[in-house]
């Protein structure tokens, strides 16, 4: 007896059967947060479930299982293309998809070849989210013999069934919180999309159901397709879709109800079990993802670069050391120059040396600056007018006083000379002053008051009315 194992939001189901007869159902419910949208969200817990379901039904698992596994974390997309090897419709498949798993080293991906059309149906897995399957079941003690993928065992169940090539059909999947829609024209897969039943209760989520369909209707119009004349539902009761047609507003459109499998003894199995009945009907035909992933695998070994012959690898090498040798060679004789520069540079006396450079720096810049002002002064001096030129030597270097006069200026229009100056004490700028009045050649002094500077030195500011030629003869 061979089984197939599908994990919904709700429950682990399970079915074994042998050839297209299901021998056995089991099922196990899960608390809300063990599986989303067919990404394992609490793998220690769900191997839990699954190997009390193994210790349970120990012939269920004895042979090893397949899984089924759907949602919107397993891509899916029509594709159209040219006739391909497998190795370019791997690599279409995997660049369409690198926008939703940028990693493309992380990208397991299979395809389906529709026929007759030239297109296919690629479908992509993360690889850590395939990985998670694999460890869960390896943790519960199960051997995991195949990964199928639910949207394209749909279009393997709608190819086998002629009934429904005759018009458009949508088939709806309803899987807890989750419902899966399939649009098909005369057999050929044209669109899916997947709506969220986020209602409290029953009547809310048929609202959703039929606004879905309604969506599903203005699709088919916008691409000129052939107008819908029924709609499936798989995984309810057929009580649910009578409550669901007294609401439909679509007259033209007929729902019904659908059942994968029917036992030949009357007794089905519940609605809600769809998915492990199409793996068992169609899997073995179908997409296999542990293949993908070993494929994944080669495809990244693929890409790293090949073994270079050894022999020849050697003497590639061979002929890099003389060169390699060389240049090592000059870059020691250069490491230990530059060891014996920086010791130089940093030997004490070197130090010491620049210390006194940096000073006399220092000073030359000091010395440039008084030169500076010394020749300002001259041109200065050389524009002033003829009476008062010795007047500007006597106030800054003939008083005879220890005064040092920092700053001079002279205001021709006013006449008025203003200077800044530095003394011993405050004593000696009196004196100053005393020495400028007994020159005669000023005729006012103005004291602005002094301070002391951090070198003891005492500062002053002074203005000085001169005596200039022009006045003494309007005298």
């Amino acid at each position: 007896m061979k089984s197939s194992v599908y994990i919904s939001a709700e429950e682990i189901q399970v079915i074994g059967y042998s050839g297209k007869n299901i021998k056995k159902y089991a099922s196990f419910p899960l608390p809300e947060g063990t599986m989303y949208n067919g990404t394992i969200t609490d793998s220690a817990f769900l191997a839990e479930c699954l190997a009390s379901m193994k210790k349970d039904n120990p012939a269920l698992f004895k042979g090893g299982v397949s899984l089924m596994v759907d949602g919107s974390s397993i891509l899916c997309r029509k594709l159209m293309t040219p006739r391909l090897n497998n190795r370019q419709y791997l690599q279409l498949v995997r660049d369409d998809f690198v926008d939703s798993i940028p990693d493309v080293d992380s990208i397991v991906c299979e395809y389906r070849k529709l026929s007759p059309e030239n297109a296919i149906l690629g479908c992509a897995v993360n690889k850590s989210q395939v990985d998670s399957y694999i460890a869960t079941f390896k943790e519960a003690g199960i051997k995991l013999k195949g990964i199928h993928i639910g949207a394209e065992l749909i279009i393997a169940y709608v190819k086998s069934k002629p009934n429904l090539h005759k018009s458009t059909v949508v088939i709806n999947v309803l899987d807890g919180p989750t419902m899966l829609s399939m649009l098909f024209v005369k057999g050929s897969f044209i669109f899916m999309s997947r709506a969220r039943l986020y209602g409290d209760d029953k009547e809310q989520n048929n609202e959703i159901i039929l606004e879905n369909l309604n969506g599903l209707i203005q699709f088919t119009q916008s691409q000129n397709l052939d107008e819908i004349r029924e709609s499936f539902y798989l995984g309810i009761n057929h009580s649910d879709v009578v409550m669901l047609a007294e609401r439909n507003t679509h007259p033209e459109i007929s729902l019904n109800s659908m059942a994968v499998y029917r036992s030949t003894k009357g007794k089905d199995i519940p609605p809600q079990a769809h998915f492990a009945c199409l793996d068992m009907l169609y899997g073995k035909t179908g997409i296999e993802l542990l293949d993908a992933r070993r494929e994944l695998d080669k495809y990244i070994k693929r890409k790293r670069p090949k073994k270079v012959w050894i022999p020849l690898l050697i003497l590639y090498i061979i002929l890099l050391a003389l060169p390699a040798g060389w240049l090592l060679h000059e870059i020691n004789i250069v490491e230990n120059d530059i060891q014996e520069i920086e010791a130089f540079i940093n030997a004490p006396q070197t130090v010491q040396k620049m210390e006194e450079l940096n000073d006399i720096i220092q000073r030359t810049a000091e010395y440039n600056n008084v030169l500076r002002q010394a020749e300002a002064l001259a041109d200065w001096e050389s524009l002033m007018p003829p009476a008062a030129s010795h007047i500007a030597e006597f106030i800054i270097f003939g008083h005879g006083v220890d005064v040092t006069v920092n700053s001079f200026d002279f205001n021709e229009r006013t006449g008025i000379v203003r200077i800044s100056a530095i003394t011993p004490d405050a004593s000696t700028s009196v004196h100053y002053v005393d020495a400028l009045y007994a020159s005669g050649l000023v005729q006012a002094v103005f004291y602005q008051g002094y301070g002391s500077g951090a070198d003891g030195m005492v500062s002053f500011t002074i203005e000085i009315v001169l005596y200039v030629e022009g006045e003494e003869n309007a005298d």
